[in-house]
């Protein structure tokens, strides 16, 4: 009997043991958060240690975090030296190395893998302090950085990015650029690709013997990165507090705040003095002489009406469709998934002063067979951060018109006759204010 009561004890201590070094463990990962989710928008998922997790805003990020975001997901993360980063649908984006040395940025280390999707990142201290040690991985390249505002599309067969502020160094992998080394490649085959290359992409695809400058408005099918990701503006508060090392780091982001207004209004400047290409189906008109800021989409009435007719309106946004084409409406059926190609908007604040936003991403699905559909919006203002728009409603089949169901927020647009197209006009209230805009989405 002592020998089992020995045993037992034994064993209670083994597990108490255990205990112990699981709780150990589980501080030690709570005290290396390298940064926080600061917008989750739809469906997604945070793989930490061979278990998955739902994202959810403030969700702390600790090396090693795998991001996944589903067809309607969107996930920004601010890290702890200021970085903004944004994950956008169907990507899975790992944080494989956080390090940031407050006493010396010069020794931090960065490294990230993007497997598939898109993401954008905005450079913080660490990758501007120590750009030899800042690395962005694909399957099939290697990026370092420059001081960056830039955007990666990237899978198993291509490679595309686009810099929206400062400069980036692409470099196909090989056994000279290799997978687990840091900074930008200097190899005969990496190319650099800068914002004042305007218009012009860096691609790679597999096989090839090296990258090439493409003009963005020449990308085709899966090269092709939306409009909206030059406009687009990760969300960033003007204080923050994160927990790092086990300290509160919590201090005015003032500098990086700066910054990410100087990105905003550049990409914005670069966004208006384009010309987004209206689809034949579907284009957005406006009623009256003078452009609301920000709004780079609608063109005057006249030459909207011409050749089309107005489906829906709402006094200054109008959207015009193209009757001629062969109406499939009414044979539509099943589920039907549209990307966001375009986006305007505006914020009215409680003193009737309208300023430019910017539509972040968002989703849109339409169910033909139950004649519903649901949408959803990042939409961000410098006033008033980054808000969600979200709603529900129905759609007529006869006439492709869709409408929301009486919520805050509310929206009213129009398939195209093939359904290959849709648009919408919006509306928020926030606080004494609102926000309002126009949509186009592709099938």
């Amino acid at each position: 009997m002592m020998s089992s009561l020995l045993r037992h004890t034994r064993m209670l201590r083994w597990l108490l043991l255990m205990w112990v070094l699981l709780a150990l463990a589980s501080a030690v990962r709570a005290s290396t958060s390298v940064g926080e989710v600061t917008l989750c928008i739809g469906s997604s998922q945070i793989q930490r240690e061979g278990r998955s997790e739902s994202v959810t805003k403030g969700y702390s990020i600790v090396p090693g975090d795998v991001i996944r975001t589903t067809t309607n997901g969107h996930v920004h993360v601010r890290f702890v030296d200021g970085a903004l980063v944004s994950v956008r649908p169907d990507s899975v984006l790992q944080v494989v190395e956080y390090r940031y040395d407050r006493a010396n940025p010069s020794a931090s280390l960065i490294k990230f893998y993007l497997e598939t999707g898109t993401m954008r990142g905005i450079s913080g201290l660490a990758a501007q302090a120590a750009r030899d040690k800042f690395r962005l991985n694909t399957p099939l390249v290697a990026i370092g950085v420059k001081g960056t505002d830039f955007v990666t599309q990237a899978d198993a067969k291509r490679a595309v990015v686009l810099v929206n502020q400062g400069a980036i160094v692409l470099a196909p992998l090989d056994n000279v650029c290799r997978v687990d080394g840091f900074g930008p490649c200097a190899t005969p085959r990496s190319r650099e690709l800068a914002a004042t290359m305007d218009g012009m992409a860096l691609v790679y695809r597999q096989a090839a013997r090296e990258p090439l400058l493409q003009p963005v408005n020449s990308l085709q099918g899966a090269d092709k990165i939306a409009p909206t990701l030059f406009q687009e503006r990760i969300s960033s508060a003007s204080t923050a507090t994160v927990v790092a090392d086990g300290k509160d780091h919590g201090r005015a982001l003032s500098e990086e705040a700066a910054a990410a207004m100087e990105s905003l209004r550049l990409a914005r400047q670069a966004a208006e003095s384009k010309v987004i290409p209206q689809t034949n189906s579907l284009i957005w008109g406006r009623w009256g002489d003078n452009v609301r800021p920000g709004d780079n989409l609608t063109v005057p009435f006249k030459e909207a009406l011409s050749g089309n007719r107005v489906t829906v309106g709402d006094g200054y946004y109008f959207l015009f469709r193209n009757e001629t084409i062969t109406n499939t409406l009414t044979n539509a059926s099943g589920l039907a998934n549209f990307r966001l190609e375009s986006g305007t908007a505006s914020y009215r604040d409680p003193f009737n002063v309208v300023s430019a936003a910017i539509v972040d991403g968002g989703s849109l699905s339409i169910d033909f067979g139950r004649n519903t559909f649901a949408t959803q919006l990042a939409v961000t203002a410098q006033s008033i951060g980054t808000q969600a728009v979200a709603a529900t409603g129905t759609i007529d089949r006869t006439t492709g018109v869709f409408l929301s169901n009486g919520a805050a927020d509310r929206v009213s647009g129009a398939v195209s006759l093939d359904t290959s197209q849709a648009g919408y006009f919006f509306s928020k209230p926030v606080g004494n204010g609102a926000l309002m805009g126009a949509t186009l989405w592709r099938r």
